[in-house]
């Protein structure tokens, strides 16, 4: 069984995968996942040309496998994302999801969730600029955010 609870991910997410997108983080809000046991922290940054970037970082440990596998399918149902297929390598299972957007400026999101046995982790990542980012560029982003947090929640 996982525990993620008491994690700070505000100050245990490692920002450096997100370098060579030239973002400052202005604000951090560590409040937990809704109505589940476990940790989060959202980053709400800004770009280098002063467009919105975004990225939530969440680790959910919950009663069992099954519930967690419950909280992995309703995320898909309820993202509102396109689905950008399986992701190898990290839990049990795991997926990606992309979705851009036009709120006056461009705006890329990516979202990958993995599930291994109770622990269900997510990394959102959105970026805003004058162009849409490849949606490669936050895969392999969130990717990275998402190994590293799924590896830091300790076995209880």
């Amino acid at each position: 069984m996982y525990d993620a609870t008491n994690l700070d991910l505000c100050r245990r997410v490692d920002l450096a995968p997100l370098a060579d997108l030239s973002v400052k983080v202005a604000r951090t809000d560590p409040k937990p996942p809704l109505a589940r046991q476990g940790s989060s922290c959202l980053f709400e940054m800004r770009t280098a040309d002063d467009h919105q970037a975004n990225l939530l970082v969440e680790a959910s440990s919950l009663t069992s496998a099954e519930e967690a596998g419950r909280l992995y399918t309703a995320t898909q149902q309820v993202t509102g994302m396109t689905a950008d297929g399986p992701v190898a390598d990290v839990g049990e299972e795991a997926e990606g999801f992309v979705k851009r957007s036009d709120p006056g400026f461009k705006y890329t999101e990516y979202m990958v969730h993995a599930r291994g046995a109770n622990l269900v982790v997510k990394v959102w990542l959105a970026v805003g600029g004058d162009s849409y980012l490849p949606k490669q560029v936050l895969a392999a982003k969130a990717l990275a955010i998402l190994k590293a947090t799924y590896t830091a929640v300790p076995h209880a």
